[in-house]
């Protein structure tokens, strides 16, 4: 099973291809807070939740959307360019990473 840092460009997406929904398990939503020995700086820290279940469902794409780049100028930053793609839940992804743009609580994969 490939982890989110692991998925294969998705650039190739376009309106009505079904793709596979699912929970990015590395992110903190999906985890849940334990002890640990304070020596590691923390008396808490985060582990996957095992009871947390990975695949939502399939679903559709609805939209596709491309966002140029824009070089940083002045006081403005800069924008990589990115190929973001819509689905019936009204969430964006990004088509580079397949990870729910501006969250990454949830990925996308291919069928």
């Amino acid at each position: 099973m490939p982890t989110a840092t692991e998925i294969t460009p998705l650039t190739d997406l376009a309106v009505g291809d079904k793709i596979v929904l699912k929970r990015n398990l590395n992110h903190p939503v999906h985890m849940k807070q334990v002890a640990c020995d304070p020596r590691n700086g923390s008396s808490t820290m985060f582990v996957r939740d095992p009871d947390v279940e990975e695949l939502l469902g399939t679903t559709t794409i609805i939209e596709r959307r491309s966002i140029p780049a824009i070089p940083g100028v002045g006081l403005w930053g800069s924008r990589e360019e990115k190929t973001l793609v819509r689905l019936a839940n009204g969430f964006w992804y990004d088509c580079a990473t397949g990870l729910q743009y501006g969250s990454g609580a949830t990925l996308i994969e291919r069928v």
